[in-house]
């Protein structure tokens, strides 16, 4: 039996494995990283290849709003939904405008929101194990 890719099998096992916060994480990462390669292809005027990069870049921000549940975690997912929806926005207009300005916003915007994430503490992400009366916020995917 041939082996297959050995990073795509740590990616799978990876993603297979993470708790939501560190999925959350890695969405963004990806998300800020191919926003960054679109920057270079746009200054490079490779709209083709910028054009890519921003598709990718909206998937990942479609497939954090939709996984929200912005019903459970009240006023603050209400405010995250609003901000996924800007940005996705901000990325279709960067993506018809050819503007790097617009994606280095959007770029911003979702590393502020990534450090948060990447902030909370352990015993904030317990809340979700806490007894229904006793939640605060539900911020999960």
């Amino acid at each position: 039996m041939a082996q297959g890719n050995p990073y795509k099998a740590y990616e799978t096992t990876n993603v297979g494995t993470a708790d939501q916060r560190h999925l959350i994480l890695m969405l963004y990462d990806g998300a800020i990283r191919f926003m960054k390669k679109s920057v270079g292809k746009i200054e490079a005027r490779d709209f083709e290849a910028s054009h890519n990069y921003l598709v990718r870049s909206r998937e990942i921000v479609s497939e954090l709003l939709s996984t929200l549940k912005a019903e459970k975690a009240g006023e603050v997912g209400q405010n995250l939904k609003r901000l996924y929806v800007y940005m996705y926005n901000r990325l279709v207009e960067a993506n018809l405008m050819k503007d790097p300005a617009m994606v280095e916003e959007v770029i911003r915007i979702m590393s502020t929101l990534r450090d948060g994430w990447a902030n909370i503490k352990p015993e904030t992400r317990r809340i979700n194990n806490a007894p229904e009366a006793n939640r605060k916020v539900n911020l999960t995917m």
